[in-house]
C-alpha cells in the first residue's frame, strides 16, 4: 500500500511540474517574453505550493480519501488547463488572470498532497524508511 501511495505521489508531482512547464510555454507563445513568463509562472506555482502546504493543516480526518480526491483534481484540472487556456486567450479580456488562477489552483493542490502523504505514511509508521 505504501509503495502505491509513493508511486502515485511521484506521478502526480511529476505531472504538476509538467503542467507548470506547459503553462509557461503556452504563456510565452501567446504573450511573448519567455523569460518573464517562465519566471512568473514558476514563482506563482511555488508560492501556490506553499499555500497548499499551509492549507493542508486543516484536513484532519479521512486523509486517504482527501489524498485520492486531490490526485484526481490535479489530473483533471491540470490535464485540461492547456486547452482551456488556449480557448480563453481569444475569449477573455484578462488572460493573465486565468493563467495565474489555473497555475495557482494546480500549485495549491500539489502543495496539499505532499503533507497529506507524509501524514498518511506517518500513521502507518513508515515515515522513517521513506523520508530518511
Amino acid at each position: 500500500m505504501e509503495i502505491l501511495l509513493l508511486f502515485s505521489a511521484f506521478v502526480i508531482a511529476t505531472c504538476g511540474l509538467v503542467y507548470e512547464l506547459i503553462a509557461g510555454t503556452l504563456a510565452s507563445y501567446l504573450l511573448g517574453d519567455s523569460v518573464t513568463q517562465f519566471s512568473t509562472i514558476i514563482g506563482a506555482y511555488l508560492f501556490a505550493m506553499g499555500v497548499g502546504s499551509w492549507l493542508s493543516r486543516y484536513i484532519e480526518r479521512n486523509l486517504l480519501a482527501y489524498f485520492v480526491r486531490i490526485e484526481l483534481m490535479v489530473g483533471a484540472i491540470g490535464g485540461s488547463s492547456a486547452a482551456a487556456l488556449f480557448i480563453l486567450f481569444d475569449q477573455v479580456a484578462s488572460f493573465r488572470f486565468w493563467l495565474y488562477f489555473l497555475v495557482g489552483v494546480i500549485g495549491i493542490l500539489v502543495g496539499v498532497e505532499i503533507p497529506l502523504l507524509l501524514r498518511i505514511l506517518e500513521g502507518r509508521r513508515m515515515i522513517e524508511k521513506n523520508i530518511v
